[in-house]
C-alpha cells in the first residue's frame, strides 16, 4: 500500500516531503521551542540526515513525512507523518508531528493527527498506530487522545521518560 503524495484537511494542505523542503524543516528543527520536545536543536547536517532518512522511508514503505501549510495563506505549519520506528526493541507504526510555535493551540496538530490515523487505517491498512511524547508534554498527549489514541504505558526514548499511546484499527 502507498500513502498519498498530497492531501487536504479542513484547513491544511499536505505534500510529501522532498529535498526542496529543507529550509522549512531547518526552521522547524532549529526553533528552540520546538526542539525542546524533540531532543534539542538540530544542526544543518542533522536536518539533512532527517530529510534523507525520510525520503528513504518513503521509498521503502510507501508512506512517511508530509509538510503542512495553511490552505488560506500557504504558510508553513509544520511536518507530520507515519513511519516505521523501533520503540523499545519492537517495530511500530508511529504517528509523528511537530508544528511551528505560531500554530500551537489552534487545533492544527489534532487535525493533522486525525488525518494521519485515517490514512494509516483506511489507505495503508495498518493494524495499529502509536505515538509518544515526553511525560510533561500535556498538549501533545491531548492531541493523541483527541485522535483516538489511548495511553498504554511509560517508555524510555532517547534516555528520557515518555508516554506511549496506541490505537488499533476498528477502535
Amino acid at each position: 500500500m502507498k500513502g498519498p503524495d498530497t492531501f487536504e484537511t479542513a484547513r491544511l494542505t499536505a505534500e510529501r516531503l522532498c529535498p526542496e523542503h529543507e529550509p522549512l524543516i531547518r526552521t522547524l528543527y532549529q526553533d528552540e521551542r520546538v526542539a525542546a520536545t524533540l531532543g534539542g536543536v538540530r544542526t544543518d547536517a542533522e536536518v539533512q540526515r532527517f530529510i534523507a532518512d525520510s525520503l528513504r522511508h518513503w521509498e521503502e514503505h510507501g508512506f512517511g513525512v508530509w509538510v503542512f501549510r495553511e490552505r488560506a495563506t500557504g504558510c508553513f505549519v509544520g511536518r507530520a507523518g507515519i513511519r516505521r520506528f523501533q520503540v523499545e526493541g519492537a517495530w511500530e507504526n508511529e504517528i509523528l508531528y511537530a508544528l511551528m510555535p505560531a500554530f500551537w493551540g489552534q487545533g492544527y496538530a489534532t487535525e493533522i493527527a486525525r488525518a494521519l490515523v485515517e490514512i494509516a487505517f483506511e489507505c495503508l491498512g495498518l493494524a495499529d498506530v502509536v505515538s509518544f511524547t515526553l511525560l510533561t508534554n500535556v498538549a501533545s498527549r491531548r492531541v493523541m487522545e483527541k485522535a483516538g489514541l489511548r495511553y498504554e504505558r511509560e517508555i524510555t526514548h532517547a534516555g528520557l521518560p515518555h508516554v506511549l499511546y496506541r490505537r488499533r484499527a476498528g477502535e
